[in-house]
This record gives C-alpha cells, sequence and structure tokens, in this order.
C-alpha cells in the first residue's frame, strides 16, 4: 500500500486501474512537455544564431523605417503608441489566459513577441513586400497590383515570415513544444509581436500621409480600426500557422500529420489574402457597405480561429487529463473537478452550476490553480512521489475542504 501525507485513501499498488493510470500518467508527462523551462542562450544551436540575427536586423532596421515620421510626427502620434501599447496588454493577458491547460513560459512569450516585432516586421516582411508588388505591377499594370498586389504579396511573405520564428523556437525550445496547441500559442505571441509593430508602423505613415495635416487624427482613426480587426488578423492567423507547422513537422506529443498541417497553413494564407484583398473583391464605393463587409469577415474569421483552438486544444487536455486521473482515483479531486479542470468553458459552466454559484466559481478557480500546480510538480518530478508533489496535493486537499 501506498498513502500520502495529506490523508488521502491508500491506493493499493497492484490495482490494474491504478497501474494503467500511472503508466498513462507517465506518457503524458514525457509527451507533454508540461513545466519545462525554455534556457533562451543556446549559442551551440544553430537556430539561436538564425535567431538572434534575424532580431537584431530588425531592430537595427527601426532609424531607417522610423526616422522620417519620427523628427516630424513623432509627438502627434504619440496617443497612438501609447493606445497600441494598452491593446497589445490587453491580447497579451487574453493569449495568456487561453494558454491554462500547459502554460508555456515567460521568456518564450518575449522571444516570440520579439521575433514577430524585430524580425517578422521590420526584418523580412517590410523589405520584401513592396519590391514583390512592384514586380506585379510591372508584369501586369498598376491597376492589377493595387487591387492585388497586398493580396498576392503579403499573406505568403508575412505567413513565412511569421512562421519561420515558429519553427526556430521548436528548435530551440524542443522541450517546451511538443503538441500543436504550443504552436497555436506561440505563433498568437508571434502574431502579436508582428501586429503591435505593424500598427505603430501604419499610425506613422498615416500621420505624414497628408504632409502632417491632421496627422494626430489620422494616426489615432488608423490606430482605433486596427484594434477593432486585430484579433482577427495577424495574432489568428499565425496561431493557425504555428499550430500547423507542428502538425507538418511532428513532436514528441504529437504525431506528424502533414495533411492536417498544410491544410492550416494554408487556411491561414486564404484568409490573410482574403482580407488584403477586401476592396478588389468588393469592387464598392460604398463606405457603409465596406464597413459591413469587414465585421462579417471579423466574425466569421473569429469563429473559424475558435474552431481551429477547439481542434488543437483537445490533445491538450487528454495529456492534462491523463496526469491529474491518477490523483481523481486516489480521492484528490473527484470527477467533476477533473472534468472541469481538463475541459472546456462549458464543463466549467455545468461545475459551476452544479456546486452552487459564485462561491463555486471562486472555489473553481482556486481548486483549478492548485491542481495546475501539482500537475507542474509531477512533471518536474517524472511522476516520482517527492516532496513538493506531496506539498502541491496536500493544498489541493486544503482548498477544496475551505
Amino acid at each position: 500500500m501506498t498513502t500520502t501525507n495529506d490523508g488521502a485513501h491508500a491506493v493499493a499498488a497492484g490495482d490494474g486501474r491504478t497501474s494503467e493510470l500511472i503508466d498513462a500518467q507517465l506518457r503524458a508527462v514525457e509527451m507533454s512537455g508540461r513545466a519545462r523551462k525554455f534556457r533562451f542562450f543556446q549559442p551551440r544551436n544553430l537556430c539561436w544564431w538564425v535567431f538572434v540575427a534575424a532580431v537584431a536586423y530588425g531592430v537595427l532596421s527601426i532609424p531607417t523605417v522610423f526616422a522620417a515620421p519620427v523628427h516630424a510626427f513623432g509627438s502627434a502620434i504619440a496617443g497612438s503608441i501609447a493606445l497600441l501599447l494598452i491593446y497589445g496588454a490587453v491580447l497579451w493577458w487574453f493569449t495568456r489566459h487561453i494558454d491554462r491547460y500547459s502554460p508555456i513560459s515567460g521568456s518564450l512569450v518575449a522571444a516570440a513577441m520579439a521575433w514577430g516585432g524585430a524580425a517578422a516586421t521590420l526584418g523580412i516582411a517590410i523589405w520584401a513586400n513592396t519590391p514583390i508588388i512592384s514586380l506585379y505591377a510591372k508584369a501586369f499594370g498598376q491597376n492589377f497590383a493595387a487591387d492585388w498586389g497586398a493580396g498576392l504579396t503579403a499573406p505568403f511573405v508575412e505567413e513565412i515570415a511569421k512562421g519561420l520564428g515558429v519553427v526556430l523556437l521548436m528548435f530551440l525550445a524542443t522541450r517546451v513544444i511538443r503538441t500543436a496547441f504550443d504552436g497555436f500559442v506561440v505563433g498568437a505571441f508571434v502574431g502579436l509581436g508582428f501586429q503591435i509593430s505593424e500598427d505603430i508602423l501604419y499610425a506613422f505613415n498615416q500621420a505624414g500621409a497628408d504632409f502632417g495635416v491632421g496627422a494626430t487624427t489620422l494616426a489615432l482613426e488608423t490606430s482605433v480600426v486596427r484594434i477593432i480587426t486585430g484579433l482577427s488578423g495577424h495574432i489568428a492567423f499565425s496561431a493557425m500557422f504555428g499550430a500547423g507547422l507542428v502538425y507538418l513537422i511532428g513532436r514528441r506529443g504529437e504525431p506528424r500529420n502533414a495533411g492536417r498541417g498544410l491544410a492550416l497553413m494554408g487556411l491561414a494564407i486564404l484568409l490573410h489574402g482574403i482580407w488584403d484583398s477586401q476592396s478588389a473583391l468588393l469592387r464598392t464605393s460604398s463606405t457603409v457597405g465596406a464597413l459591413l463587409a469587414t465585421v462579417v469577415l471579423v466574425l466569421v474569421y473569429l469563429a473559424i480561429v475558435i474552431m481551429v483552438f477547439r481542434s488543437v486544444v483537445v490533445r491538450e487536455r487528454e495529456l492534462l487529463r491523463a496526469i491529474l486521473a491518477p490523483e481523481a482515483a486516489n480521492g484528490i479531486l473527484d470527477d467533476a473537478e477533473l472534468t472541469a479542470i481538463t475541459g472546456d468553458a462549458k464543463h466549467r459552466r455545468q461545475f459551476r452550476k452544479t456546486r452552487g454559484g459564485r462561491a463555486a466559481v471562486r472555489r473553481e478557480k482556486w481548486v483549478t490553480a492548485a491542481a495546475s500546480d501539482l500537475a507542474d510538480q509531477i512533471a518536474l518530478a517524472g511522476g516520482r512521489d517527492t516532496a513538493a508533489v506531496r506539498f502541491a496535493r496536500s493544498e489541493v486537499v486544503r482548498i477544496r475542504q475551505s
């Protein structure tokens, strides 16, 4: 018999069902990469040098890209920059919030945003888009380039540029990025960095569009429009592209599925292309019609990215459930709590409803946080019953009984 120090009932070591759960737990710990830390400094890894060089190039490009607008209109767009940074902080919180099943480390988040904000935007996309569009103009005429140039260029250049960052991070964080959901989250943060950097660039450009006349108003209007459409833009595109890359390449916790990977990557490029080709597709001079079409696209895109999220998060939930299942079998959690912790929003609402109102909401949050810490400690211990695991287990019991 094995017992815990928190008074939970014992589980027989020879129990067949318990043995199966523990075996599944150990496999899930190994496949999920849960609680693994990301070490950025890896000078023996060629991917690290490529990552650092690309980010550094993007940072060094800032004076060239922003020199004239900063000198002429810097004070006029200060409010826009502050607004965009607040917006970025809100999106950062939201993206961290959806990463509730196996949160990635803050250092990996920072690296993803650095790639998106510096390397992908200022180091690659800004130098590739314009020359390619000029080639369309030479080959097919100025009207074609004006209508279709952005839609046939930016989706490929920008999604590949952001995707390169996800690939590099996959090989820098081999023990952390293990599932398509990890790729989804890392891709979302790359997209967030790209979105903020591009939005600031758009605000600068718009401020100088009419030789500085109404610079503040133009910059703020541009920022507000970009904010409204932001969540269905680069964050969504690169989240899908990142998940597709994990499927395409394959990881320890996510068997290779090239078809699904290419489909998700293609979907991201297609949605991006449609978004950048709205004016050519609509062929309308009506402001109301264009606004209505944009609203419809935003709603459709959000629905699509939610569907992709629900698809890729299933594996993450399964791994978390496998890690915590022996604890439920041992009475540390009951079945309803395990389902709420490893389930979706619907499961959590059902749990709160059956357990009784606001008190259940607070209790569910506390138990979820404690159970997540317990899963981390189990993963760090490799399934062994260490002092840290026993303490985390006792905290779950204490909170449940409070």
